[in-house]
């Protein structure tokens, strides 16, 4: 309750008015229903996806619908631990336009230590500007993966360590500057905080 509108917007959004009796469907393209019908409720659920739903999520994976691509990346990533289809579904999110599929693409490569790609994916939410975008991306992100078993990988833990050595974050702060690639270190600390206290 109190949640903020847009970091809880996974709510269906309806795609026209299906009561309307003047439409005739002459025009209906079934690719493009696939490709712009909203999962928005599979997002925030994506394991109702895995074993339910397997032929509509194909059918939308097949038409190049973004938000399926985003739900097979975390379905492939972390609950199949197949790294290169994750990330292949996630950049296809991303690709697509889909926001939270840029975020966790970007968040995803930090963890698997592709720092440089990592970091121009996460800079494509316009950060260094406003903070806010990249914020709500992962509240939702968030919620994606809460029905995610644990899925914490040894690796993470040493990307984190790697990237807070390579940017200097700690040394910076006790010297009272600010680290430029801090955000970088803090949003992978955040993941791997939050993929720790999946296994209490």
């Amino acid at each position: 309750m109190g949640e903020d509108a847009s970091v809880n917007n996974y709510d269906i959004i309806s795609i026209g008015d299906s009561a309307s009796s003047n439409d005739d469907h002459s025009n209906s393209d079934r690719t493009n229903y696939f490709r712009n019908i909203s999962l928005s409720y599979f997002a925030a659920q994506p394991t109702e996806m895995l074993s339910k739903h397997i032929e509509f999520k194909e059918l939308c994976l097949e038409s190049g619908n973004p938000e399926a691509h985003y739900i097979e990346g975390i379905l492939q990533l972390f609950v199949k631990e197949d790294e290169q289809a994750g990330l292949y579904h996630l950049r296809q999110s991303s690709d697509g336009g889909y926001i939270d599929g840029t975020y966790l693409y970007g968040l995803s490569l930090l963890a698997v230590e592709r720092f440089h790609k990592g970091q121009k994916y996460l800079d494509k939410l316009g950060w260094k500007e406003n903070r806010s975008t990249s914020d709500q991306c992962w509240e939702r992100v968030k919620k994606s993966l809460t029905d995610i078993p644990y899925f914490m990988n040894q690796g993470y833990y040493i990307a984190r360590a790697n990237l807070e050595t390579l940017c200097g974050c700690r040394s910076r702060k006790r010297r009272g500057r600010v680290c430029n690639h801090g955000y970088y270190y803090e949003r992978l600390n955040q993941f791997v905080e939050f993929a720790m206290s999946k296994n209490n």
